[in-house]
């Protein structure tokens, strides 16, 4: 067998393993996958209901402007937060057979992006019905998914490698998440936050995704040369960092699961 053939069997069994948990997610439940385009709508109404009053002055089409900002972030912290017990939830396969572990990594990292695939149909429906501008820039969306998909990837390759050693970093995570959500401009204008601070803003590696999301779907422009610079930088970098933590410590696996 070729390495090549080898690879594609690996492949064929991270498909199966994301068909699985998909299908675990959704278990007895009468609308099934359908609950990924109802619960970013359900969750955008809830949204702008309290926040549209705060922001009405300085955010036009406010769901749309909210929407951008919590898919994408969405993704992000939910595909991460998975990938934490990516290798611990996992441990029967990995002292029973030999699988490359990061398939356990990447197959919660494509799920997440399989369900984020689904809630872009809720985006769409609401600027279906806000009459917002359908424009060719959005043939840029599969750039921004790319990017966002290898700076997730990274992390979640980090996060699954330190969350094998360290049972409380799944605890960390969750409040670290809580704190980087509302410092990405997910809720709020960027335009609100003051000069003096922008530059910790500017760190935010999520704020430059939404940025970018933002342009394409909600602005109908092309995103600027800085954000998608930025983004890529963030993306390429986090992914090999991501992969180099991930390869040095992987053989320590079997000592900890």
């Amino acid at each position: 067998m070729t390495k090549v053939d080898e690879q594609m069997k690996y492949f064929v069994f991270m498909k199966e393993v994301v068909k699985r948990d998909i299908k675990r997610k959704y278990y007895k439940s009468v609308l099934g996958v359908l609950w990924t385009v109802l619960n970013p709508l359900l969750s955008m109404l809830v949204m702008t209901i309290v926040f549209s009053t705060l922001f009405k002055r300085n955010i036009d089409n406010y769901p749309i402007y909210l929407l951008c900002g919590q898919l994408i972030f969405n993704f992000v912290s939910g595909a991460s937060r998975q990938s934490l017990s990516s290798i611990l939830g996992n441990a029967g396969y990995i002292r029973a057979i030999y699988i490359p572990k990061y398939i356990f990594v990447l197959s919660r990292v494509v799920e997440a992006l399989v369900d984020l695939l689904f809630s872009l149909i809720a985006l769409f429906l609401v600027m279906f019905f806000t009459k917002a501008a359908f424009t060719i820039n959005l043939l840029m969306l599969p750039v921004l998914l790319v990017l966002v998909f290898m700076f997730t990837l990274g992390l979640s390759f980090i996060l699954a490698t330190y969350g094998t050693f360290f049972r409380d970093l799944h605890h960390l995570y969750g409040i670290f998440t809580m704190l980087w959500m509302w410092t990405s401009a997910i809720f709020y204008p960027i335009s609100i936050i003051p000069p003096s601070y922008s530059f910790l803003f500017d760190l935010n590696p999520a704020i430059h995704f939404i940025t970018i999301m933002r342009a394409i779907c909600y602005e109908g422009t092309v995103p600027t040369e800085k954000s998608l610079i930025i983004a890529t930088c963030y993306s390429i970098l986090t992914l090999l960092l991501g992969i180099s933590v991930f390869k040095a410590n992987e053989n320590k696996f079997f000592l900890y699961v």
